[in-house]
Protein backbone atom coordinates (compact mmCIF):
# COMPACT_ATOMS: atom_id res chain seq x y z
CA UNK A 1 0.00 0.00 0.00
CA UNK A 2 1.41 3.37 -0.97
CA UNK A 3 1.30 6.49 1.15
CA UNK A 4 -1.04 8.02 -1.42
CA UNK A 5 -3.58 5.17 -1.17
CA UNK A 6 -3.47 5.34 2.65
CA UNK A 7 -4.26 9.06 2.48
CA UNK A 8 -7.08 8.40 0.02
CA UNK A 9 -8.54 5.69 2.25
CA UNK A 10 -8.24 7.91 5.33
CA UNK A 11 -10.04 10.69 3.43
CA UNK A 12 -12.76 8.24 2.37
CA UNK A 13 -13.24 7.08 5.96
CA UNK A 14 -13.44 10.69 7.16
CA UNK A 15 -15.92 11.53 4.39
CA UNK A 16 -18.19 8.59 5.26
CA UNK A 17 -18.07 9.52 8.93
CA UNK A 18 -18.87 13.17 8.14
CA UNK A 19 -21.73 12.15 5.84
CA UNK A 20 -23.27 9.83 8.44
CA UNK A 21 -22.92 12.42 11.20
CA UNK A 22 -24.52 15.08 9.00
CA UNK A 23 -27.28 12.70 7.85
CA UNK A 24 -28.09 11.82 11.44
CA UNK A 25 -28.35 15.51 12.32
CA UNK A 26 -30.37 16.40 9.23
CA UNK A 27 -32.87 13.57 9.70
CA UNK A 28 -33.16 14.41 13.40
CA UNK A 29 -33.62 18.14 12.74
CA UNK A 30 -35.76 18.01 9.59
CA UNK A 31 -37.25 14.52 9.57
CA UNK A 32 -36.82 11.48 7.36
CA UNK A 33 -37.98 13.39 4.27
CA UNK A 34 -35.38 16.15 4.66
CA UNK A 35 -33.75 17.46 1.47
CA UNK A 36 -30.74 15.26 0.72
CA UNK A 37 -28.70 18.25 -0.53
CA UNK A 38 -28.48 19.46 3.07
CA UNK A 39 -26.40 16.40 4.07
CA UNK A 40 -23.28 16.93 1.91
CA UNK A 41 -23.48 20.66 2.65
CA UNK A 42 -23.28 19.99 6.41
CA UNK A 43 -20.70 17.25 5.91
CA UNK A 44 -18.44 19.51 3.85
CA UNK A 45 -18.33 17.08 0.92
CA UNK A 46 -19.67 17.16 -2.62
CA UNK A 47 -23.01 15.62 -3.59
CA UNK A 48 -21.21 13.12 -5.82
CA UNK A 49 -19.09 11.95 -2.88
CA UNK A 50 -22.23 11.23 -0.86
CA UNK A 51 -24.06 9.55 -3.75
CA UNK A 52 -21.08 7.32 -4.59
CA UNK A 53 -21.21 5.79 -1.12
CA UNK A 54 -24.94 6.20 -0.42
CA UNK A 55 -26.84 6.17 -3.74
CA UNK A 56 -30.29 6.52 -2.13
CA UNK A 57 -31.95 7.86 1.00
CA UNK A 58 -32.59 4.24 2.01
CA UNK A 59 -28.86 3.50 1.95
CA UNK A 60 -28.30 6.43 4.31
CA UNK A 61 -31.05 5.22 6.64
CA UNK A 62 -29.60 1.71 6.69
CA UNK A 63 -26.12 3.01 7.54
CA UNK A 64 -27.47 5.28 10.28
CA UNK A 65 -29.64 2.55 11.80
CA UNK A 66 -27.07 -0.27 11.53
CA UNK A 67 -25.73 -0.12 15.09
CA UNK A 68 -29.19 0.38 16.61
CA UNK A 69 -30.67 -2.57 14.73
CA UNK A 70 -27.69 -4.73 15.70
CA UNK A 71 -28.29 -3.74 19.33
CA UNK A 72 -31.96 -4.78 19.00
CA UNK A 73 -30.95 -8.18 17.63
CA UNK A 74 -28.58 -8.63 20.57
CA UNK A 75 -31.20 -7.39 23.06
CA UNK A 76 -33.76 -9.88 21.77
CA UNK A 77 -31.24 -12.70 22.08
CA UNK A 78 -30.39 -11.73 25.64
CA UNK A 79 -34.06 -11.64 26.61
CA UNK A 80 -35.22 -14.95 25.12
CA UNK A 81 -34.55 -16.84 28.33
CA UNK A 82 -36.02 -14.18 30.64
CA UNK A 83 -38.19 -15.44 33.48
CA UNK A 84 -41.01 -13.13 32.36
CA UNK A 85 -41.31 -13.29 28.56
CA UNK A 86 -44.03 -10.61 28.52
CA UNK A 87 -41.78 -8.12 30.33
CA UNK A 88 -38.86 -9.09 28.11
CA UNK A 89 -40.97 -8.37 25.03
CA UNK A 90 -42.13 -5.00 26.45
CA UNK A 91 -38.53 -3.97 27.13
CA UNK A 92 -37.57 -4.88 23.58
CA UNK A 93 -40.54 -2.94 22.14
CA UNK A 94 -39.46 0.11 24.17
CA UNK A 95 -35.96 -0.13 22.68
CA UNK A 96 -37.44 -0.52 19.19
CA UNK A 97 -39.65 2.52 19.75
CA UNK A 98 -36.63 4.66 20.60
CA UNK A 99 -35.28 4.20 17.07
CA UNK A 100 -38.40 5.61 15.43
CA UNK A 101 -38.63 8.39 18.00
CA UNK A 102 -35.30 9.86 16.95
CA UNK A 103 -36.37 10.89 13.47
CA UNK A 104 -39.73 12.30 12.36
CA UNK A 105 -41.10 10.11 9.59
CA UNK A 106 -38.79 7.18 10.32
CA UNK A 107 -41.56 5.01 11.75
CA UNK A 108 -43.40 5.01 8.43
CA UNK A 109 -40.22 4.04 6.61
CA UNK A 110 -39.52 1.27 9.12
CA UNK A 111 -43.09 0.05 8.73
CA UNK A 112 -42.63 -0.22 4.97
CA UNK A 113 -39.22 -1.87 5.34
CA UNK A 114 -40.62 -4.45 7.75
CA UNK A 115 -43.00 -5.67 5.05
CA UNK A 116 -40.21 -6.29 2.58
CA UNK A 117 -36.62 -7.43 2.52
CA UNK A 118 -35.56 -5.81 -0.76
CA UNK A 119 -34.68 -2.26 0.30
CA UNK A 120 -31.46 -1.53 2.19
CA UNK A 121 -33.47 -0.89 5.38
CA UNK A 122 -35.56 -4.02 4.77
CA UNK A 123 -32.41 -6.12 4.41
CA UNK A 124 -30.97 -4.53 7.54
CA UNK A 125 -34.15 -5.26 9.53
CA UNK A 126 -34.47 -8.93 8.47
CA UNK A 127 -32.30 -10.30 11.34
CA UNK A 128 -34.09 -7.98 13.78
CA UNK A 129 -37.48 -9.34 12.69
CA UNK A 130 -36.22 -12.89 13.17
CA UNK A 131 -34.81 -12.10 16.62
CA UNK A 132 -38.06 -10.43 17.71
CA UNK A 133 -40.04 -13.38 16.37
CA UNK A 134 -38.15 -15.75 18.70
CA UNK A 135 -38.88 -13.47 21.66
CA UNK A 136 -42.50 -13.04 20.61
CA UNK A 137 -43.11 -16.78 20.09
CA UNK A 138 -41.73 -17.54 23.53
CA UNK A 139 -44.28 -15.14 25.01
CA UNK A 140 -46.97 -16.86 22.92
CA UNK A 141 -45.83 -20.34 23.95
CA UNK A 142 -46.15 -19.37 27.60
CA UNK A 143 -49.63 -17.88 27.02
CA UNK A 144 -48.61 -14.26 27.57
CA UNK A 145 -49.58 -13.25 24.02
CA UNK A 146 -52.60 -14.27 21.97
CA UNK A 147 -51.99 -16.79 19.22
CA UNK A 148 -53.94 -15.13 16.41
CA UNK A 149 -51.32 -12.47 15.68
CA UNK A 150 -47.76 -12.70 14.39
CA UNK A 151 -44.63 -10.85 15.39
CA UNK A 152 -44.60 -9.23 11.94
CA UNK A 153 -48.12 -7.92 12.58
CA UNK A 154 -47.02 -6.44 15.90
CA UNK A 155 -43.99 -4.67 14.41
CA UNK A 156 -46.08 -3.30 11.54
CA UNK A 157 -48.78 -2.00 13.91
CA UNK A 158 -46.28 -0.42 16.29
CA UNK A 159 -44.38 1.21 13.43
CA UNK A 160 -47.61 2.58 11.96
CA UNK A 161 -48.70 4.37 15.13
CA UNK A 162 -48.85 8.14 14.63
CA UNK A 163 -45.71 9.91 15.74
CA UNK A 164 -45.74 13.56 16.62
CA UNK A 165 -42.72 14.79 18.56
CA UNK A 166 -44.99 17.06 20.62
CA UNK A 167 -47.41 14.30 21.62
CA UNK A 168 -45.19 11.66 23.18
CA UNK A 169 -47.86 11.03 25.78
CA UNK A 170 -50.48 10.24 23.12
CA UNK A 171 -48.09 7.82 21.43
CA UNK A 172 -47.46 6.11 24.75
CA UNK A 173 -51.22 5.73 25.22
CA UNK A 174 -51.61 4.33 21.68
CA UNK A 175 -48.79 1.86 22.27
CA UNK A 176 -50.35 0.77 25.58
CA UNK A 177 -53.64 0.01 23.80
CA UNK A 178 -51.82 -2.05 21.16
CA UNK A 179 -49.81 -3.97 23.76
CA UNK A 180 -52.89 -4.59 25.92
CA UNK A 181 -54.57 -5.98 22.82
CA UNK A 182 -51.85 -8.61 22.52
CA UNK A 183 -52.77 -10.22 25.80
CA UNK A 184 -54.86 -13.37 25.57
CA UNK A 185 -58.39 -13.04 26.83
CA UNK A 186 -60.93 -15.56 27.97
CA UNK A 187 -63.17 -14.63 25.09
CA UNK A 188 -61.48 -13.23 21.99
CA UNK A 189 -63.81 -11.25 19.77
CA UNK A 190 -63.18 -11.43 16.04
CA UNK A 191 -63.53 -8.14 14.16
CA UNK A 192 -66.82 -7.70 12.30
CA UNK A 193 -66.75 -8.02 8.57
Amino acid sequence: MTASSRVTRADAVRNVSAILTAATEVFRDLGADAPLDEIPRRAGVGRATMHRRFPTREHLFAAILQSQVNALVEAAGMRTAAADPWQAMLEWVDAYEEIGAQYRGMSARLSTALLENVSPVGELCAPMKTAFDVLFRRAQDLAHVRRDISSADVLAIISALPRDPDSGRARTAHLAVVLDGLRPSVQAVAPAG
